[in-house]
C-alpha cells in the first residue's frame, strides 16, 4: 500500500472540495474530469483531452464520500493499463483531518500486485501523487 501525505492551510471541508469538484481538481490534478459526488457515481479524470480513453480514470467510480473521508477505483497510464486497467482495480483512500483551521490529508493507495511491473506502477504512483500532492500544497487556495 502506498501511503502519502500532506498538510493543507484550509478547512476540512473545503480540502475535500479539491478532490470531487471537476472545476478544482483541474486547478492541480488534470485536464478535464466529470465526478458525481455519491456513492457509485463517476471518478472520471482525463489528461489527455485529444484522447479521452487512455490516461484517465474513464469507468471509475467513488466508493465511498463522508465528511472524513473519500475513496475511488484508479486505472494506471498507458504503459501499465495492460495490469491495472481491468477489474479488479485499485483503490484510494484519502483521509481528511482538521486541526487548528488546517487539514492533514492522508492518501493510500491500494491493490498491487507482486510481479516486476505491479512494483513498477506503484513507484510510477508513489512519485506521481507525491508530486500531485506537492502541487495541492504550493497553490493558492480559494
Amino acid at each position: 500500500m502506498l501511503e502519502i501525505q500532506v498538510n493543507l492551510p484550509i478547512k476540512k471541508e473545503d480540502a475535500i472540495r479539491y478532490f470531487i469538484e471537476p472545476e478544482l481538481l483541474k486547478r492541480w490534478l488534470c485536464r478535464d474530469a466529470i465526478v458525481n459526488p455519491v456513492k457509485g457515481g463517476a471518478y472520471e479524470l482525463f489528461w489527455e483531452l485529444e484522447d479521452r480513453n487512455h490516461n484517465c480514470t474513464q469507468g471509475c467510480h467513488l466508493t465511498s464520500l463522508t465528511e472524513d473521508y473519500i475513496s475511488f477505483t484508479w486505472k494506471g497510464p498507458i504503459e501499465f493499463e495492460d495490469i491495472m486497467n481491468q477489474e479488479p482495480l485499485t483503490h484510494v483512500v484519502i483521509m481528511f483531518h482538521e486541526k487548528n483551521n488546517s487539514t492533514q490529508v492522508t492518501l493510500l493507495h491500494s491493490g498491487w500486485q507482486s510481479s516486476e511491473k505491479w512494483q513498477r506502477a506503484r513507484l510510477y504512483f508513489k512519485n506521481a501523487w507525491g508530486s500531485a500532492l506537492k502541487s495541492l500544497r504550493n497553490m493558492e487556495f480559494l
